[in-house]
């Protein structure tokens, strides 16, 4: 039998036990009225998850398929496109881009900041032909958080540009107001926030980024967001949706609505802080600029990062998310998303101590 361990990883996250035991309900038929009206429910839960009137779908994939499917249904070869690389993820932004043809425009950001706003707006002004911008609201490698509505505002003053966010990490825990902030394509996954185990993965998208689906030429067969919208209108799916998973998401969605979204973001916001404080008074350094919630970067100091890791993993039972690279003795992350409250973050406060602790006595 698989030993659980606290998961306190940007992803996959703690899962309440009502919703694991969904999981294991039998498989149904999607294609019977019945089902049709549970997808419409869970159709309208995402929307308000998401802070939208337009379609919101869902594939069989986690985040990366849906940051390919953002790119391929926006987008022809050779068009040019802007992305912010705060990280490892802004990075897979281009990787994407540049794999697919399209002529990328890097704004670097250094690692654990934020992108000046200023910034994306000076580059639109000097690049007219600039078809998307790609940001994501929430760098998952560093923890920084993006301010997404001051570079969509600069976005809107070109009609023919499209805002596209990348909310992985950020959906739910952090203000995401896809309409009111004029974001065109926004996509996320099931095992961040929504706090259901991987595999499905979502996509929210406004009429424009849909005419400009009509016009790219890179959209492939599956991912094709005009057949997701077309199903989408009549409450169901274009090819077999991941039944399982579904039957988690109709019990999260719904306790998400009941929760409200303002009152889930200022609990995690206080559970975050908790964290933080912990960490400071235990002289790590808390790292990024403007910190997002449920992502907490910390530079490990004195303390060798990946044996942090490896000891609270093998002694204390406890996942936290090493880095690699040139980061991975001095860099480590903390999550807590989905079911992590008080008793776990104090179990977690306390094994730190001792992991602390024993490397001193080392």
């Amino acid at each position: 039998m698989i030993k659980h361990n606290l998961m306190m990883v940007a992803g996959p996250t703690e899962i309440e036990k009502d919703i694991l035991k969904a999981g294991a309900y039998p498989c149904e038929y999607m294609r019977t009225e019945d089902y049709t009206e549970r997808l419409r429910k869970i159709y309208s839960g995402l929307q308000y998850v998401f802070q939208t009137k337009n379609p919101v779908v869902m594939y069989a994939c986690t985040g990366t398929g849906m940051l390919e499917a953002a790119v391929t249904n926006c987008l022809s070869k050779g068009d040019t496109a802007l992305y912010v690389n705060g990280g490892s993820f802004g990075q897979r932004w281009g990787d994407i881009l540049t794999l697919h043809g399209v002529h990328a425009i890097e704004e670097k950001v250094e690692f654990g900041k934020s992108v000046e706003p200023e910034n994306i707006r000076r580059t639109l002004e000097q690049n007219k032909n600039i078809k998307a911008v790609f940001t994501t609201l929430d760098e998952t490698s560093s923890g920084a958080l993006t301010d997404v509505k001051s570079i969509a505002a600069f976005v809107r003053d070109y009609p023919d540009t499209l805002m596209v966010v990348d909310c992985v990490s950020a959906l739910v825990v952090e203000k995401m107001q896809m309409d009111d902030w004029g974001i065109d394509i926004a996509v996320t996954s099931s095992q961040k926030a929504l706090a259901i185990p991987p595999g499905l993965g979502f996509m929210a998208i406004s009429g424009k980024g849909l005419a400009a689906a009509e016009k790219a030429d890179l959209r492939l067969f599956y991912f094709d967001i005009l057949a997701y919208v077309k199903d989408w209108k009549r409450g169901q799916t274009p090819f077999t949706p991941a039944v399982s998973l579904i039957n988690q998401l109709e019990i999260r969605l719904a306790k998400i609505q009941n929760e409200r979204l303002d009152a889930i973001q200022t609990r995690y916001a206080e559970n975050t802080k908790r964290i933080r404080d912990s960490l400071d008074e235990l002289g790590f350094t808390t790292f990024a600029e403007h910190p997002a919630n449920c992502v907490t970067g910390c530079m490990s100091g004195k303390y060798n990062a990946k044996e942090i890791v490896r000891i609270m993993r093998e002694k204390h039972h406890i996942e936290i998310a090493p880095s690699g690279g040139s980061l991975a003795e001095r860099f480590f992350r903390v999550g807590n998303f989905g079911s992590v409250g008080n008793r776990e973050i104090s179990r977690f406060i306390a094994a730190m101590k001792k992991t602390l602790a024993e490397l001193d006595r080392k």
